[in-house]
């Protein structure tokens, strides 16, 4: 086992014990620029100028060499030149980096195979990526405000399927809303009409969500979670169990939980954003996740001095009205997977169970 799966376990263990210091989890939105005209998502909508650069994020993670996770998000992360240099950053600065993640639409199939196998050649613990798709192609490219997208989207995922390693995986990522709750059956069938050997434990399930400082759609009626998702998460989740796997498990127990957040509207189990994990912009902001529009500072205003802002007065605040319930509540993945390993005891056995 390595030493960076251990120092993963023992950040996990941390989280447990209430003892957390450094987030081990950081959200990284490399762009807000898309290609697509997503109905649910209004990123495309933002002007992106003066985002980070690869130089930016090699000298912060240098400086700040203790996340063993990182989920590199967008936008449309291929809309990036310099996207490659900017992984290169990450890999090779981030000292404590096991698992890197991150999501892409799939229109960019080649530069993403190239991506994903460049990765692979200069050494990580793990890597994952998720290939966004939304339902059968007319649906899912009518969602996606793009001709074709589906198309695309399928035959990336085929192409990375075909890279057997053992540190790596390629999922569809599925997030559902009123328009696609009942289509999930449709969608797993249309998958695998393309992608030979598709299971179902090969879609992740997720639940939309309204985010002003991320999305940009707070209000939008196309992004609520709407009516029948719940059902159709715990359909999916009692036909998908699957062999024991960390992965596997943060997915099992995210499902499980979808029905508590749907009828209370707060998350199911005590957040621990700005514990375990935190979330910075493509210009460098701080805030508590991807939700909450709560900016703690930023990095380029502190040179950089990422201990400073996060035991600073701001981050303090946050951090109780989080643990007081305060904060807007959700139960999107990217908070909610940390938040399930910082609760295990009570993760294993939920209260809708």
């Amino acid at each position: 086992m390595s030493a960076r799966v251990l120092r993963l376990a023992r950040d996990i263990v941390r989280a447990n014990l209430g003892a957390s210091g450094l987030p081990y989890k950081l959200t990284l939105v490399a762009t807000y620029h898309c290609n697509f005209r997503c109905e649910m998502c209004s990123i495309w909508r933002k002007e992106s100028v003066g985002e980070m650069t690869p130089a930016e994020a090699a000298a912060f993670l240098h400086r700040w060499s203790h996340f063993s996770w990182v989920h590199l998000t967008g936008g449309e992360l291929f809309m990036r030149r310099d996207l490659e240099d900017l992984v290169d950053a990450i890999v090779d600065h981030d000292r404590a980096l096991y698992l890197l993640n991150f999501p892409t639409t799939g229109w960019f199939g080649d530069r993403t195979v190239a991506l994903v196998e460049r990765v692979l050649r200069r050494g990580v613990g793990r890597l994952m990526t998720t290939i966004s798709i939304d339902g059968p192609a007319a649906l899912h490219d009518q969602m996606r405000g793009l001709a074709g997208s589906w198309e695309r989207a399928v035959d990336t995922l085929r192409r990375l399927r075909a890279i057997e390693r053992r540190n790596f995986q390629v999922v569809a990522g599925m997030t559902l809303f009123a328009r696609n709750a009942a289509l999930v059956d449709e969608t797993i069938a249309a998958i695998r009409r393309v992608v030979p050997g598709f299971e179902r434990t090969d879609l992740h399930l997720n639940i939309g969500h309204e985010s002003p400082h991320y999305f940009a759609n707070a209000g939008s009626p196309a992004a609520s979670a709407g009516g029948g998702v719940a059902a159709a998460v715990e359909a999916h989740r009692a036909q998908a169990r699957g062999r024991l796997h960390p992965v596997r498990f943060l997915e099992d127990r995210y499902q499980a939980l979808v029905a508590d957040y749907s009828r209370d509207r707060r998350s199911p189990l005590p957040c621990t954003a700005l514990s375990s994990s935190c979330f910075i912009d493509p210009y460098w902001h701080v805030f508590p996740c991807s939700i909450w529009s709560r900016s703690i500072g930023n990095l380029r205003d502190e040179q950089f001095d990422f201990g400073r802002l996060w035991a600073g007065a701001r981050t303090s605040a946050a951090r109780r009205e989080i643990v007081d319930g305060q904060c807007p509540n959700c139960w999107t993945p990217c908070e909610a997977y940390p938040t399930i390993l910082g609760n295990l005891a009570r993760a294993v056995v939920p209260r809708s169970v």
